[in-house]
């Protein structure tokens, strides 16, 4: 049976409301125009202008005339009080963890990851991409944003074991806590295959926001998992 295609201002709507929901535009940011909106997308403003439409009537988006559109929905967050890294659960699960660095690189903030590591345009940061095993089955994909000004001395070496014990044990800056937001998703193709299902499966995404207790933002990270064997879990207190 052949899959029902989703309509273009539907894909649109679903993208913007998932960066409102990363964090990416934040209440009362100002989103890109119409006409910056359909380059981007490589639509027509017709298909912009319904797919923000939908977003303020769901409200999401609003509209001050003369001025442009505005997010007006804020991010909904869990503070999670009893915070383990990968590592250590993997290894108190009776696994053995290992992480393989794909991408190390230095460069510019992208503008929306300087908004949520509270950085100024042009400051450097440190992308990088993991993909953390137990066993040596995959489990998670993890892509990471990190000043690079406050945070120098991060290494391969440091991303081949555990961030939590680097900043903790090595550079004494106590974790208080991280803002998780979580997004069911069907996984791209590449990912899929990765993980070893299919794509009508669905996965969990997480925007991983981490907080020091001096204050700082140790980084901003996105987490695809392999759902079918790595479940996400809270535990409140």
């Amino acid at each position: 049976m052949e899959k029902k295609k989703i309509a273009q201002y539907k894909q649109i709507e679903h993208d913007l409301t998932d960066k409102i929901i990363m964090g990416f535009y934040k209440k009362d940011d100002l989103i890109p125009t119409e006409m910056e909106l359909s380059k981007m997308y490589g639509v027509s403003r017709v298909t912009i202008r319904k797919a923000t439409d939908n977003m303020v009537a769901k409200g999401y988006l609003y509209r001050t005339s003369g001025v442009g559109t505005f997010v007006k929905q804020v991010s909904v967050t869990s503070k999670v009080t009893s915070l383990r890294g990968f590592t250590d659960e993997i290894t108190d699960l009776g696994m053995v963890p290992r992480s393989e660095v794909d991408a190390f690189s230095l460069q510019k903030v992208p503008r929306h990851i300087a908004n949520i590591l509270n950085l100024n345009e042009g400051d450097m940061v440190f992308y990088i991409k993991r993909k953390r095993f137990a066993d040596d089955e995959l489990f998670v994909i993890e892509t990471t944003w990190m000043s690079a000004d406050l945070y120098p001395d991060m290494s391969i070496q440091v991303l081949q074991g555990s961030k939590y014990h680097f900043f903790e044990d090595t550079k004494k800056l106590k974790i208080a806590y991280s803002y998780h937001v979580v997004t069911p998703i069907h996984p791209p193709a590449q990912i899929a295959e990765l993980f070893g299902i299919d794509q009508d499966t669905p996965i969990i995404k997480v925007g991983n926001t981490t907080y020091l207790e001096n204050g700082q933002i140790m980084d901003y990270s996105e987490l695809v998992l392999n759902s079918p064997k790595y479940q996400l879990r809270y535990i409140k207190q």
